[in-house]
C-alpha cells in the first residue's frame, strides 16, 4: 500500500496551487450532451452538474488536504495491469468501505510518469474526497447522484463509472484551461 503523499511525489504534479487558493469567477457548469447507450457507439457523455470555481477550488483543496488530514482515510493499493479496469487503466477509485468509511484507490504497480497518469490520480483523489464527504456536502451530494446514475446503467455496461469519470474529465478540462490562461 502506498501513501497519497508518495503518489503525489511520484507523479510530481502541481495542478492545484493558484486555482485552489484563488477565488475566481464561477466556472461553467456542465450540460447534457448524450446519455450512455449500450447499443450505440461510444458518444461523449456529460452530466448536468453545476458548480462554481470557488466550489472547484474547495474540491482541489480537499485533494491536497487529504494527504495529511486525519479526517479522511484513503487506502492506495497497487495492482497489476490485468487487475485494472479497462476504462480506468492507470488509477481507479474503487469505492468507500461502508463499515470503516475508508476510500480505496487502485494504482498500476508501475504507472507511467505522464500527464495522463497525473490526471488519473487527481480524478481518483477527487472522487475519494467527494464520496467520503471530505470535500463537503455539496460534492458528496454530486457524487451520490452521479453514482446513482452509474448504478442505473444496464448490467454489463462497458464503463460502470461513466458519469463520475465524465465529471472528473470536465474538472480536468477546467483546470487545464485555467493553467493555460495564467
Amino acid at each position: 500500500m502506498k501513501s497519497i503523499a508518495s503518489l503525489i511525489a511520484l507523479f510530481a504534479f502541481s495542478v492545484l496551487p493558484a486555482l485552489a487558493q484563488s477565488s475566481p469567477a464561477p466556472a461553467p457548469s456542465t450540460t447534457p450532451i448524450a446519455s450512455p447507450s449500450p447499443a450505440a457507439s461510444p458518444k461523449p457523455v456529460s452530466v448536468d452538474v453545476h458548480f462554481t470555481a470557488r466550489d472547484l477550488a474547495a474540491l482541489l483543496k480537499a485533494t491536497q488536504d487529504a494527504q495529511t488530514s486525519s479526517n479522511v482515510t484513503i487506502n492506495i493499493n497497487s495492482k497489476e495491469a490485468w487487475d485494472m479496469p479497462v476504462y480506468d487503466p492507470i488509477v481507479h477509485f474503487a469505492g468507500v468501505d461502508a463499515s470503516s468509511g475508508a476510500a480505496t484507490i487502485w494504482i498500476l504497480k508501475s504507472p507511467p510518469k505522464t500527464k495522463d497518469a497525473a490526471d488519473s490520480l487527481l480524478a481518483a483523489l477527487e472522487l475519494a474526497c467527494m464520496a467520503t464527504g471530505f470535500a463537503g456536502p455539496q460534492w458528496k451530494s454530486i457524487y451520490d447522484s452521479l453514482a446513482a446514475a452509474d448504478a442505473a446503467l444496464p448490467a454489463g455496461a462497458p464503463n460502470p463509472y461513466v458519469y463520475r469519470l465524465t465529471l472528473t474529465r470536465r474538472i480536468q478540462t477546467i483546470i487545464d484551461k485555467y493553467k493555460t490562461q495564467h
